[in-house]
């Protein structure tokens, strides 16, 4: 009799725990009715942070973090259960394919991603924040190599030189002097877009002529002597060009 009551008392036990295993997701037991996604990605492979970093099934809410200029990001969940349906905001999305682009702005958005089968669901909630601006102005000078259309975007290939001042800043008048110091840059990391509102002028520093558009610059650029001329970058786009001469 006792020998009995021990072997109930473990099944007993043991029945929550198998019942677990039958529904784990990719254990040899599944029965196809879990309610779990095996696997959420998102569309911001370059900004996108991830908390916690990475996805698991039982993790249900998540924060992601995105670069200031994104503005619509889409999530691609995968189900375990083939027959699940899946709902994106409410929208209906097929395990495996990208939803409809969430539009976000400056405040906190929430995605509400909620997996049903069998008459039971689960839902994954995810917290999207656009990160604050960090725009970085920077100033180079260097020799243009050239000037190229890469698809539909004009860019600007310099040779950079390196720039010296006799005091600690420009802005106070010091004096600047420049040497040619190619190999202690990678300059591809230096060829940038040109903004669409870029200002080129061209000439000389101390009579030089603004140029209406890009097509102009490029036929006045090199006519004056020099190709060395200072650039400036606000983020990752050039958004003025003009001519350098050192200050001696």
């Amino acid at each position: 009799m006792k020998k009995m009551i021990a072997v109930l008392l473990l099944v007993s036990l043991l029945s929550p725990w198998a019942m677990a295993v039958a529904e784990a997701p990719g254990s040899g037991y599944y029965t196809g009715t879990s309610t779990l996604l095996a696997n959420l990605t998102h569309n911001c492979t370059n900004t996108g942070i991830l908390m916690p970093e990475v996805f698991s099934p039982y993790q249900t809410t998540y924060m992601l973090s995105v670069g200031n200029n994104v503005s619509r990001p889409r999530f691609t969940p995968t189900a375990y259960d083939p027959n699940a349906v899946i709902t994106v905001n409410g929208q209906v999305v097929q395990s495996g394919h990208e939803s409809n682009y969430i539009s976000i702005g400056n405040q906190p958005v929430t995605v509400k991603i909620v997996v049903s089968s069998g008459g039971t669901s689960t839902t994954y909630t995810i917290y999207i924040q656009r990160r604050p601006s960090e725009k970085r102005t920077k100033v180079s000078a260097g020799y243009i190599n050239r000037i190229f259309l890469d698809k539909t975007t004009w860019k600007l290939d310099p040779d950079l030189v390196s720039i010296s001042y006799a005091g600690e800043d420009y802005g106070s008048g010091n004096l600047s002097t420049f040497t040619n110091k190619t190999q202690e840059f990678n300059h591809r990391d230096y060829v940038r877009p040109l903004s669409p509102n870029c200002i080129y002028y061209y000439g000389t520093k101390e009579n030089c002529y603004r140029a209406r558009n890009l097509e102009e610059f490029m036929g006045k650029y090199t006519l004056y002597g020099s190709t060395l001329y200072t650039i400036i970058y606000l983020e990752d786009e050039i958004v003025a060009v003009m001519p350098y001469e050192a200050d001696y």
